[in-house]
């Protein structure tokens, strides 16, 4: 899904409670294969190359030998994504955690966390801007293991909760990241957060500014990232729901820091939407 746009970084970051970004468009996403374990695209309909025809196919080349090391699992971008972790190939159910690449209906996004809620169903977290109510969920790591949950419903912070099937197994591990602590105070300014997610993988940055409901921070994201944990240590401070100014999105490493900062939700602010409204996700727990 394509990270929405948020009209004024500062003005989206300090408005309470309001929906953290309206969807835009949706970018055609495909993840392809992974450095870990072979995996075969994604089988959603309609999800293409974001580049065609001679010129596409020239920039791609070009784009590809100066990008960062494969795998590039979303075409279009050259940043190295994630590889299936061995440890989902090989256990008997689905995995799903922090950074899990999901197909969201139509839509690519990536998992923010997973784990219980206060009645002890298997939730996760992602954008909620990835999907509506009812909208089926997959792992983009797993597909040939089928659904894997449901969206059941949407929050004004741009926060979408997943009912898991109860075959799932989560985990605060996944591949690389590794949720050890829920919320709390915002990161300062200028403090270093790292976020990873299928279309830019592990990208890290300063806090522009932080309020009790939004981050801004200057780290990449792209098509795909939207929902993407964010780390401050093995805190889980935030997620990534969109891009803060008109600037580009990441694309390619080659844009240095001529990118858009990107702006989400604080997990403090979801988890205390998910409880005042209770259901499903209220009183989410870690593993």
């Amino acid at each position: 899904m394509a990270l929405a746009v948020v009209a004024g970084a500062a003005g989206a970051a300090s408005a309470p409670r309001a929906a953290a970004a309206a969807a835009a468009p949706a970018v055609p996403d495909a993840p392809a294969a992974s450095t870990d374990l072979p995996v075969g695209p994604v089988p959603v309909p309609g999800l293409d190359d974001v580049l065609g025809g001679p010129l596409g196919d020239a920039v791609d080349r070009v784009l590809t030998a100066t990008g960062a090391p494969g795998p590039h699992r979303v075409p279009g971008h050259y940043y190295t994504s994630p590889g299936v972790p061995r440890e989902v190939v090989e256990s008997p159910t689905p995995v799903v955690g922090p950074s899990t690449p999901l197909v969201v209906g139509r839509e690519l996004c990536t998992a923010t966390v997973a784990g219980f809620d206060a009645a002890g169903r298997r939730v996760a977290v992602t954008a909620g801007h990835c999907g509506a109510p009812g909208d089926p969920v997959t792992s983009a790591d797993a597909p040939e293991r089928g659904q894997v949950g449901v969206v059941t419903r949407v929050g004004d912070l741009d926060q979408a909760v997943i009912l898991l099937d109860p075959t799932v197994t989560v985990t605060a591990t996944y591949g690389d990241v590794t949720v050890t602590g829920l919320g709390g105070p915002p990161p300062a300014p200028m403090t270093q957060v790292c976020k990873t997610g299928i279309t830019t993988g592990r990208t890290c940055g300063p806090v522009l500014e932080a309020t009790p409901d939004y981050i801004t921070a200057h780290y990449c994201g792209s098509e795909g990232d939207s929902g993407a944990p964010v780390l401050d240590g093995g805190r889980l401070v935030g997620m990534v729901n969109g891009s803060s100014t008109l600037l580009p999105s990441c694309v390619t490493p080659l844009q240095g820091d001529m990118h858009s900062p990107t702006v989400g939700a604080t997990w403090t602010a979801v988890a205390e939407d998910l409880d005042a409204t209770g259901g499903v996700g209220a009183g989410f727990r870690l593993p």
